[in-house]
Protein backbone atom coordinates (compact mmCIF):
# COMPACT_ATOMS: atom_id res chain seq x y z
CA UNK A 1 0.00 0.00 0.00
CA UNK A 2 1.60 3.12 -0.86
CA UNK A 3 1.55 6.10 1.77
CA UNK A 4 1.08 9.57 1.78
CA UNK A 5 5.23 10.30 2.37
CA UNK A 6 5.26 8.67 -1.35
CA UNK A 7 3.23 11.50 -2.62
CA UNK A 8 4.66 15.27 -1.89
CA UNK A 9 1.49 17.06 -2.27
CA UNK A 10 0.20 15.28 0.43
CA UNK A 11 1.67 16.15 3.25
CA UNK A 12 0.48 18.48 5.98
CA UNK A 13 2.27 21.42 4.51
CA UNK A 14 3.74 22.92 7.93
CA UNK A 15 6.81 22.83 6.08
CA UNK A 16 5.63 26.06 3.97
CA UNK A 17 4.80 28.09 7.91
CA UNK A 18 7.83 29.46 9.59
CA UNK A 19 8.04 31.12 12.66
CA UNK A 20 10.62 34.17 13.25
CA UNK A 21 13.36 34.09 15.78
CA UNK A 22 14.05 36.27 18.34
CA UNK A 23 17.48 37.12 19.04
CA UNK A 24 16.68 39.33 22.30
CA UNK A 25 13.63 37.54 23.13
CA UNK A 26 13.54 38.80 27.30
CA UNK A 27 11.88 35.94 28.15
CA UNK A 28 12.65 33.91 31.16
CA UNK A 29 12.03 29.96 30.46
CA UNK A 30 9.57 29.79 33.95
CA UNK A 31 7.51 32.38 32.73
CA UNK A 32 6.51 30.54 29.44
CA UNK A 33 2.59 29.14 29.90
CA UNK A 34 1.77 26.01 27.41
CA UNK A 35 -1.96 26.87 28.66
CA UNK A 36 -4.75 27.19 26.35
CA UNK A 37 -8.94 26.97 26.25
CA UNK A 38 -10.97 24.78 23.93
CA UNK A 39 -14.84 25.35 24.64
CA UNK A 40 -14.17 27.17 27.52
CA UNK A 41 -12.31 24.82 29.03
CA UNK A 42 -8.61 25.24 30.45
CA UNK A 43 -6.16 22.80 28.91
CA UNK A 44 -3.06 22.33 30.59
CA UNK A 45 -1.34 21.88 26.98
CA UNK A 46 -2.81 22.29 23.48
CA UNK A 47 -1.51 18.76 22.65
CA UNK A 48 -5.10 16.61 22.86
CA UNK A 49 -4.75 12.41 22.29
CA UNK A 50 -6.81 12.74 19.67
CA UNK A 51 -9.60 9.84 19.13
CA UNK A 52 -8.01 6.61 17.94
CA UNK A 53 -9.74 3.17 18.93
CA UNK A 54 -12.44 1.50 21.40
CA UNK A 55 -14.70 -1.63 20.97
CA UNK A 56 -12.62 -3.97 21.04
CA UNK A 57 -10.23 -5.97 23.20
CA UNK A 58 -7.68 -4.68 21.75
CA UNK A 59 -8.69 -1.25 21.76
CA UNK A 60 -8.75 -1.35 25.67
CA UNK A 61 -5.13 -1.84 26.47
CA UNK A 62 -4.49 0.93 24.25
CA UNK A 63 -6.81 3.10 25.70
CA UNK A 64 -5.89 2.15 28.92
CA UNK A 65 -2.62 3.16 28.05
CA UNK A 66 -2.81 6.54 26.37
CA UNK A 67 -5.36 7.94 29.51
CA UNK A 68 -2.70 6.93 31.69
CA UNK A 69 -0.21 8.92 29.31
CA UNK A 70 -2.37 11.82 29.57
CA UNK A 71 -2.74 11.77 33.35
CA UNK A 72 1.16 11.43 33.62
CA UNK A 73 1.30 14.70 31.24
CA UNK A 74 -1.94 16.47 31.96
CA UNK A 75 -3.38 16.10 28.43
CA UNK A 76 -6.81 15.94 27.15
CA UNK A 77 -7.53 12.69 25.53
CA UNK A 78 -10.33 11.62 22.87
CA UNK A 79 -11.26 8.04 23.06
CA UNK A 80 -12.82 6.89 19.35
CA UNK A 81 -16.25 6.06 18.14
CA UNK A 82 -18.26 4.55 20.50
CA UNK A 83 -20.87 3.52 18.30
CA UNK A 84 -19.32 0.28 19.02
CA UNK A 85 -20.63 0.32 22.85
CA UNK A 86 -24.15 1.36 21.75
CA UNK A 87 -23.95 -2.10 19.42
CA UNK A 88 -21.98 -3.95 22.25
CA UNK A 89 -22.60 -4.20 25.83
CA UNK A 90 -19.86 -6.17 26.76
CA UNK A 91 -17.67 -3.20 25.10
CA UNK A 92 -18.46 -0.65 26.84
CA UNK A 93 -15.17 -1.09 29.25
CA UNK A 94 -12.87 -0.80 26.51
CA UNK A 95 -13.71 2.86 26.60
CA UNK A 96 -14.86 3.41 30.03
CA UNK A 97 -11.03 2.67 30.92
CA UNK A 98 -10.12 5.98 30.37
CA UNK A 99 -12.12 7.64 33.41
CA UNK A 100 -11.18 4.83 35.51
CA UNK A 101 -7.60 5.59 34.93
CA UNK A 102 -8.01 9.18 34.33
CA UNK A 103 -10.60 10.46 37.06
CA UNK A 104 -9.82 14.04 37.25
CA UNK A 105 -8.90 14.61 33.52
CA UNK A 106 -10.20 16.19 30.24
CA UNK A 107 -11.94 13.39 28.56
CA UNK A 108 -13.87 13.77 25.00
CA UNK A 109 -16.63 11.83 23.82
CA UNK A 110 -17.03 10.51 20.05
CA UNK A 111 -19.74 9.88 17.61
CA UNK A 112 -20.42 10.06 14.14
CA UNK A 113 -22.09 12.38 11.97
CA UNK A 114 -26.21 12.10 11.34
CA UNK A 115 -25.89 10.35 15.15
CA UNK A 116 -29.27 10.13 17.16
CA UNK A 117 -29.35 12.92 20.49
CA UNK A 118 -30.35 9.77 22.41
CA UNK A 119 -26.83 8.37 21.27
CA UNK A 120 -24.72 11.51 21.18
CA UNK A 121 -25.83 11.95 25.48
CA UNK A 122 -25.18 7.81 25.92
CA UNK A 123 -21.33 8.42 24.59
CA UNK A 124 -20.91 11.39 26.98
CA UNK A 125 -21.85 9.97 29.80
CA UNK A 126 -20.16 6.42 29.15
CA UNK A 127 -17.06 8.10 29.98
CA UNK A 128 -18.57 11.04 31.80
CA UNK A 129 -17.23 13.35 29.27
CA UNK A 130 -16.75 17.28 28.97
CA UNK A 131 -16.90 17.93 25.15
CA UNK A 132 -17.90 15.77 22.55
CA UNK A 133 -16.30 15.57 18.81
CA UNK A 134 -19.02 14.47 16.22
CA UNK A 135 -17.34 13.13 13.31
CA UNK A 136 -17.47 13.75 9.76
CA UNK A 137 -16.03 11.10 7.75
CA UNK A 138 -17.42 10.77 4.00
CA UNK A 139 -14.28 10.35 2.07
CA UNK A 140 -13.82 6.84 4.21
CA UNK A 141 -17.34 5.83 4.26
CA UNK A 142 -17.31 5.52 0.53
CA UNK A 143 -14.60 3.50 0.33
CA UNK A 144 -15.44 1.52 3.20
CA UNK A 145 -17.53 -2.07 1.59
CA UNK A 146 -19.85 -1.88 4.51
CA UNK A 147 -19.65 1.84 4.49
CA UNK A 148 -22.64 4.85 4.36
CA UNK A 149 -23.93 5.84 1.08
CA UNK A 150 -26.11 8.93 2.31
CA UNK A 151 -25.30 11.36 3.80
CA UNK A 152 -28.70 13.78 3.79
CA UNK A 153 -29.07 15.33 7.38
CA UNK A 154 -25.85 15.33 8.78
CA UNK A 155 -25.79 19.15 9.45
CA UNK A 156 -29.28 19.06 11.33
CA UNK A 157 -28.16 16.04 13.27
CA UNK A 158 -25.66 18.18 14.33
CA UNK A 159 -27.83 20.83 15.25
CA UNK A 160 -29.69 18.63 17.38
CA UNK A 161 -27.00 17.66 19.41
CA UNK A 162 -25.78 20.72 20.01
CA UNK A 163 -29.00 21.61 21.44
CA UNK A 164 -29.49 19.12 23.73
CA UNK A 165 -26.42 17.30 24.85
CA UNK A 166 -25.34 19.16 27.71
CA UNK A 167 -21.31 19.70 26.79
CA UNK A 168 -19.46 21.95 24.35
CA UNK A 169 -19.81 19.84 20.81
CA UNK A 170 -16.52 19.71 18.26
CA UNK A 171 -17.20 19.13 14.49
CA UNK A 172 -14.31 16.97 13.61
CA UNK A 173 -13.21 15.58 10.12
CA UNK A 174 -10.94 13.15 9.50
CA UNK A 175 -8.11 13.44 6.96
CA UNK A 176 -9.73 15.65 3.70
CA UNK A 177 -9.73 18.66 5.46
CA UNK A 178 -12.70 21.63 6.34
CA UNK A 179 -13.06 24.35 4.06
CA UNK A 180 -14.00 27.88 4.79
CA UNK A 181 -17.33 27.20 3.55
CA UNK A 182 -17.76 24.04 5.08
CA UNK A 183 -16.75 25.88 8.41
CA UNK A 184 -19.37 28.44 8.00
CA UNK A 185 -22.33 25.86 7.80
CA UNK A 186 -20.43 24.10 11.14
CA UNK A 187 -20.31 27.58 12.91
CA UNK A 188 -24.44 27.56 12.04
CA UNK A 189 -25.23 24.76 13.70
CA UNK A 190 -23.61 25.79 16.91
CA UNK A 191 -20.82 23.96 17.76
CA UNK A 192 -18.10 25.44 19.74
CA UNK A 193 -15.30 24.12 17.75
CA UNK A 194 -13.90 22.78 14.60
CA UNK A 195 -11.31 19.84 14.30
CA UNK A 196 -9.95 20.32 10.77
CA UNK A 197 -8.81 16.70 10.28
CA UNK A 198 -6.56 17.24 7.37
CA UNK A 199 -4.84 15.62 5.16
CA UNK A 200 -1.14 14.80 6.32
CA UNK A 201 -1.86 12.23 8.55
CA UNK A 202 -3.68 8.46 8.56
CA UNK A 203 -4.54 8.17 4.81
CA UNK A 204 -8.44 6.35 6.27
CA UNK A 205 -9.49 5.91 2.13
CA UNK A 206 -5.92 3.90 0.97
CA UNK A 207 -6.47 2.03 4.84
CA UNK A 208 -9.80 1.10 3.42
CA UNK A 209 -8.91 0.44 -0.39
CA UNK A 210 -6.38 -1.99 1.04
CA UNK A 211 -8.75 -3.80 3.30
CA UNK A 212 -10.86 -4.03 -0.04
CA UNK A 213 -7.77 -5.49 -2.43
CA UNK A 214 -7.83 -2.21 -4.42
CA UNK A 215 -4.81 -0.23 -5.79
CA UNK A 216 -5.20 3.42 -4.75
CA UNK A 217 -4.65 5.91 -7.86
CA UNK A 218 -2.10 8.54 -7.00
CA UNK A 219 -5.22 11.65 -7.43
CA UNK A 220 -6.71 9.49 -4.11
CA UNK A 221 -3.50 9.65 -2.50
CA UNK A 222 -3.19 12.70 -2.13
CA UNK A 223 -7.04 13.63 -1.86
CA UNK A 224 -8.29 16.61 0.35
CA UNK A 225 -6.95 19.63 1.71
CA UNK A 226 -3.35 19.84 3.98
CA UNK A 227 -3.89 20.45 7.18
CA UNK A 228 -1.71 23.67 7.42
CA UNK A 229 -4.24 24.84 4.31
CA UNK A 230 -7.56 23.76 6.10
CA UNK A 231 -6.52 25.76 9.68
CA UNK A 232 -5.51 28.64 7.83
CA UNK A 233 -9.12 28.60 5.85
CA UNK A 234 -10.98 27.95 9.15
CA UNK A 235 -9.34 30.37 11.36
CA UNK A 236 -9.91 32.81 8.46
CA UNK A 237 -13.76 31.71 8.36
CA UNK A 238 -14.61 32.00 11.99
CA UNK A 239 -12.99 34.69 13.18
CA UNK A 240 -12.72 33.64 16.86
CA UNK A 241 -16.46 32.72 16.70
CA UNK A 242 -15.62 28.91 17.77
CA UNK A 243 -12.17 27.45 18.47
CA UNK A 244 -9.97 25.36 16.03
CA UNK A 245 -8.16 22.27 16.46
CA UNK A 246 -5.55 21.12 14.02
CA UNK A 247 -5.48 17.15 13.42
CA UNK A 248 -3.61 15.44 10.69
CA UNK A 249 -0.18 14.32 10.54
CA UNK A 250 1.11 16.38 13.20
CA UNK A 251 4.08 14.95 14.73
CA UNK A 252 6.64 17.71 16.10
CA UNK A 253 6.48 20.21 18.54
CA UNK A 254 7.06 22.78 15.75
CA UNK A 255 4.28 21.44 14.03
CA UNK A 256 2.05 22.15 16.98
CA UNK A 257 3.65 25.27 17.57
CA UNK A 258 3.31 26.43 14.14
CA UNK A 259 -0.91 24.67 13.99
CA UNK A 260 -1.42 27.60 17.18
CA UNK A 261 0.52 30.54 15.52
CA UNK A 262 -1.37 30.02 12.90
CA UNK A 263 -4.39 30.35 15.13
CA UNK A 264 -5.31 26.82 16.42
CA UNK A 265 -7.29 26.97 20.15
CA UNK A 266 -5.30 23.12 20.70
CA UNK A 267 -3.73 20.44 18.52
CA UNK A 268 -4.81 16.90 18.16
CA UNK A 269 -2.23 14.27 17.50
CA UNK A 270 -3.36 10.46 16.80
CA UNK A 271 -0.89 8.35 14.38
CA UNK A 272 2.51 9.34 16.20
CA UNK A 273 1.13 8.29 19.88
CA UNK A 274 -0.40 4.89 18.77
CA UNK A 275 2.87 3.99 16.71
CA UNK A 276 5.26 4.43 19.57
CA UNK A 277 2.75 1.96 22.15
CA UNK A 278 4.24 -0.73 19.71
CA UNK A 279 7.90 -0.12 20.48
CA UNK A 280 10.01 -2.70 23.37
CA UNK A 281 9.39 0.41 25.53
CA UNK A 282 6.42 1.63 24.14
CA UNK A 283 5.17 3.34 27.65
CA UNK A 284 8.50 4.42 28.07
CA UNK A 285 9.18 5.87 24.55
CA UNK A 286 5.71 7.86 24.82
CA UNK A 287 6.75 9.64 28.22
CA UNK A 288 9.82 10.40 25.96
CA UNK A 289 7.75 11.79 23.11
CA UNK A 290 5.74 13.84 24.96
CA UNK A 291 8.39 15.18 27.38
CA UNK A 292 10.15 16.66 24.43
CA UNK A 293 7.08 18.17 22.55
CA UNK A 294 6.49 19.90 25.72
CA UNK A 295 10.31 20.99 26.21
CA UNK A 296 10.15 21.67 22.28
CA UNK A 297 7.38 24.25 22.44
CA UNK A 298 8.78 25.57 25.31
CA UNK A 299 12.03 26.38 23.57
CA UNK A 300 10.18 27.83 20.43
CA UNK A 301 8.25 30.19 22.54
CA UNK A 302 11.45 31.82 24.37
CA UNK A 303 12.73 31.72 21.32
CA UNK A 304 10.40 33.72 19.65
CA UNK A 305 10.25 36.22 22.70
CA UNK A 306 6.95 34.86 23.66
CA UNK A 307 5.14 34.00 27.00
CA UNK A 308 2.01 32.40 25.47
CA UNK A 309 0.30 31.49 22.59
CA UNK A 310 -1.63 34.68 22.18
CA UNK A 311 1.19 36.51 22.33
CA UNK A 312 2.57 34.33 19.61
CA UNK A 313 -0.51 34.68 17.63
CA UNK A 314 0.77 38.14 17.30
CA UNK A 315 4.17 37.50 16.26
CA UNK A 316 4.45 37.87 12.27
CA UNK A 317 4.76 34.61 10.34
CA UNK A 318 6.27 33.25 7.06
CA UNK A 319 3.83 31.48 4.43
CA UNK A 320 5.42 30.08 1.49
CA UNK A 321 5.16 27.41 -1.42
CA UNK A 322 1.87 25.62 -1.84
CA UNK A 323 0.35 27.26 1.13
CA UNK A 324 1.01 30.63 -0.05
CA UNK A 325 -0.17 29.54 -3.44
CA UNK A 326 -3.24 27.65 -2.09
CA UNK A 327 -4.39 30.61 0.37
CA UNK A 328 -4.07 33.23 -2.78
CA UNK A 329 -6.36 30.89 -4.69
CA UNK A 330 -8.90 30.66 -2.34
CA UNK A 331 -9.50 34.33 -1.40
CA UNK A 332 -7.50 34.14 1.79
CA UNK A 333 -4.73 37.34 1.10
CA UNK A 334 -6.07 39.70 3.90
CA UNK A 335 -5.40 36.21 6.05
CA UNK A 336 -1.51 36.17 3.96
CA UNK A 337 -1.10 39.77 5.00
CA UNK A 338 -2.65 39.68 8.84
CA UNK A 339 0.04 36.76 9.46
CA UNK A 340 2.77 39.03 7.55
CA UNK A 341 2.25 41.81 10.13
CA UNK A 342 2.04 40.02 12.74
CA UNK A 343 -1.90 40.70 13.42
CA UNK A 344 -4.27 38.73 15.41
CA UNK A 345 -5.45 35.71 14.03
Amino acid sequence: MRTLSDNPLATSWFEFVSLLPNCAPEVSWQEVSLETELCGIRLASPVIINAMTGGTEQSYEVNRRLASAARRHGLAMAVGSETAALRDPDMRYTYQVVREVYPDGVLIANVGMGTDVSVAQFAVDLIRAQMLQVHFNAAQELFMAEGDRDFRGALTALRHIVERVGVPVIAKEVGQGVTSLEAERLVQTGVRGIDVGGRGGTNFVAVEAWRRGWELADAWQAWGISTAAAVCEVVDAVRGRVDVVASGGIRTGHDVAKAMALGASAVGIAGALLRLLDHPDGDAALDRYLEELHWTLRALLVLTGCRSWQELRRRPLVITGLLREWLLARGHAGFLERTAQGADR
